[in-house]
């Protein structure tokens, strides 16, 4: 039998969405176009909301202009670009695991590029964004000034994989560890974590970047901070050291699927009872579930990485066993 999946995109305003006009949806099994009711869903029919929108996708998550407030460069790989958007959707995205598409105003659609928010106020309409330019892509980006605008698109938040490890963790103790442009998305995860009342230690790791780049973003934050070189032996004494800890409830890991799979060895010899948060590095192209690019085979299920939470430890195993 099928495991149910989790989609984080259920109950929002972007709920149902096209998959449902498709009989695609990963929640409902009636808009699966099964004839039963056999869902796990906990808050307002997802099928009766497809009825009272016409059996039509509810809403569409439109592209906007979005104007550079400030360009900052950290160095010659990263650059850090303020945004104004809708205060709502500051809002939206003020949450762990939130990211959108951006583009530079010149480029046609398809150079859409998924980016990580590192940090948003909804009181201000901004996101701040931390680009690593590697490709043709973000190289567009880049060239946006100040004063200029790009094409926005968002919300979407299934960026990290164990979203409830975060968001349920309330007055305990968390290890984030954070390397390279991943260090980006680890602001709202650790925000997140220090609102719940966790006490936080955080790995920093300058990786490819060469940078620690948060650390203005952390002041406000009364965690420990530690800079390490994960790929060092010291580095992995820290961080095998902090995983031994049994107060550790939850770590978050912020990087490549090899340091995800370094923290999770780890765990399963000295912390079995601490959960796993991890960033999604699978490839995401729409952001939707249309086009494919981000589905996983996990045993009998296909599973479209840009909606669905799913098990860290199948992901990461698949991953590793066919690259």
């Amino acid at each position: 039998m099928a495991n149910r999946l989790e989609c984080i995109d259920a109950g929002t305003d972007y709920c149902p969405c096209y998959l449902a006009e498709l009989n695609e949806c990963i929640v409902c099994s009636q808009l699966q176009g099964k004839n039963f009711c056999d869902c796990n869903w906990r808050g307002v029919c997802i099928f009766q909301e497809f009825v009272w929108a016409g059996y039509k996708a509810k809403a569409t998550r439109s592209t906007i202009f979005s104007k550079v407030l400030k360009r900052e460069e950290i160095n010659e790989e990263v650059i850090i670009l303020t945004l104004k958007v809708p205060n709502k959707m500051a809002r939206d995205l003020n949450e762990p695991g939130s990211f959108v598409f951006l583009r530079g105003i010149s480029s046609p659609p398809f150079f859409d590029t998924p980016m990580s928010v590192m940090y948003a106020d909804e009181l201000e309409g901004i996101i701040k964004i931390a680009i690593q330019v590697s490709g043709p892509k973000t190289k567009l980006i880049q060239k946006a000034e100040e004063g200029e605008e790009v094409y926005l698109r968002g919300p979407y938040w299934n960026g990290l994989l164990g979203y409830r490890y975060i968001k349920g963790t309330h007055n305990s103790k968390a290890l984030v560890v954070l390397r390279g442009i991943a260090q980006a998305p680890g602001v709202i995860v650790i925000s997140k974590l220090i609102n719940n009342k966790n006490k936080v230690i955080a790995i920093v790791d300058k990786g490819k970047v060469g940078v620690n780049f948060i650390n203005d973003y952390l002041k406000e934050f009364n965690i420990t901070i530690i800079e390490a070189d994960l790929l060092s032996e010291e580095g992995q004494r820290i961080l095998k050291e902090l995983i031994k800890d049994k107060e550790i409830t939850v770590v978050y890991s912020g990087g490549s699927d090899e340091q995800h799979v370094n923290i999770l060895n780890y765990l399963d010899l000295y912390n079995q009872e601490a959960y796993l948060a991890v960033s999604n590095n699978n490839t995401i192209c729409c952001g939707e579930g249309i086009c494919g690019s981000c589905e996983v085979q996990i045993g009998d299920q296909k599973v479209r990485t840009c909606k669905v939470q799913v098990d860290i430890r199948k992901a990461l195993e698949r991953k590793m066993l066919h690259g």
